[in-house]
């Protein structure tokens, strides 16, 4: 993890405010974080769906970007907040550019920033392609135990 905190000082009535840490997370610490954790995993997106349930959610409309020379391609921004006891808002921008795959590069790539839910400060930036998939397939697992 790499972390980031500004050395300007924010002024203020009382001297300068502190800023927050801010963490750059790359994927393989993603991808070291989450493996081994798939029921935890599950159990989290599960959690997450009750919270949804129960209204204490922020799912806004996704807005896509698309481009008139490459049709096939697009960026999508997802912003969203959770609340309950995680309380965290954010955004996840996911590439999609299926001629990538041509080339040897992947198709989707994803970054999420973290937002604190009182300041509204970003406090990390994580690559995400890893976690979106991971929750694409704790939502299917997640389905198929019922079954």
């Amino acid at each position: 993890m790499t972390s980031v905190t500004s050395s300007a000082p924010e002024t203020g009535a009382r001297g300068p405010a502190p800023v927050p840490a801010f963490a750059v997370i790359s994927g393989a610490q993603v991808q070291q974080a989450l493996q081994g954790r798939e029921r935890e995993i599950v159990d989290l997106v599960e959690a997450t769906y009750r919270l949804h349930g129960a209204g204490q959610t922020v799912n806004p409309p996704s807005y896509f970007l698309r481009f008139p020379d490459r049709p096939t391609s697009r960026i999508i921004a997802l912003p969203a907040s959770v609340g309950g006891p995680v309380a965290v808002d954010g955004l996840k921008w996911i590439s999609s550019f299926p001629e990538n795959v041509a080339a040897g590069v992947p198709r989707a790539s994803a970054v999420l920033i973290l937002n604190d839910h009182d300041t509204g400060y970003p406090f990390a930036c994580l690559e995400s392609s890893i976690i979106s998939a991971t929750r694409t397939a704790a939502s299917a697992a997640l389905a198929a135990d019922p079954l």
